[in-house]
């Protein structure tokens, strides 16, 4: 197939696969962009080549892999308006943040229970989006073990919205507090795609 012939390797059309991929087929004339789903936010902080198909059959025709700068998928303002972001910026902010190790480097990220399933990703595709941003996860038996610096740079993250349940747990509600806070999985998967935190 195309692919083959440009001496390229096709990943799994899986959510561990958008986690390892360099170069992401995500448009072409006939859909638009959704940008919220598990696969492209995990793509979005690995990778700024967030493609058109013309990139592949352009450069299928062409026996040779083409620059990918013109063919970004930066003009879709369909899926623009519907998530309120541009996707230019994000690209860049992209590049930025992997530069410094990711969105969420030097963050770690509690997951209250509930969350996953709730209005968001399984478990695996939520840990996956947040590892790829560059997020450590925090399991709930380490909570107290964190020293100072460690607590100030802790999310506790909800669903959307929170529940009376995930902040009834002293011990978390205590890293809420000595951390940046409550956040909703919706204000998780909004910093993602514009590849910025937002109110942290």
């Amino acid at each position: 197939d195309m692919v083959d012939e440009l001496g390229m390797w096709l990943v799994d059309n899986t959510i561990i696969g958008a986690s390892t991929a360099t170069h992401v087929i995500a448009g072409d004339n006939s859909t638009s962009l959704r940008a919220r789903t598990p696969k492209f936010m995990i793509a979005i902080s690995r990778t700024s080549n967030i493609l058109h198909m013309d990139w592949l059959t352009n450069s299928y025709a062409e026996k040779r892999v083409l620059d990918c700068q013109k063919y970004r998928l930066i003009n879709d303002t369909v899926a623009e308006k519907t998530y309120n972001f541009s996707m230019l910026n994000s690209l860049e902010e992209g590049e930025k943040r992997r530069n410094k190790g990711g969105l969420l480097n030097g963050w770690n990220i509690y997951i209250c229970e509930g969350v996953a399933g709730n209005k968001a990703p399984k478990q695996e595709e939520l840990l996956l989006i947040i590892k790829a941003a560059g997020g450590n996860i925090l399991k709930y038996p380490d909570i107290n073990s964190l020293g100072k610096e460690d607590q100030a740079k802790s999310i506790v993250l909800t669903s959307t919205p929170a529940t009376s349940e995930q902040k009834k747990d002293p011990k978390v509600s205590r890293l809420a507090r000595f951390g940046k806070g409550y956040f909703t999985t919706s204000w998780l998967f909004d910093c993602i795609i514009n590849q910025q935190l937002k109110g942290n």
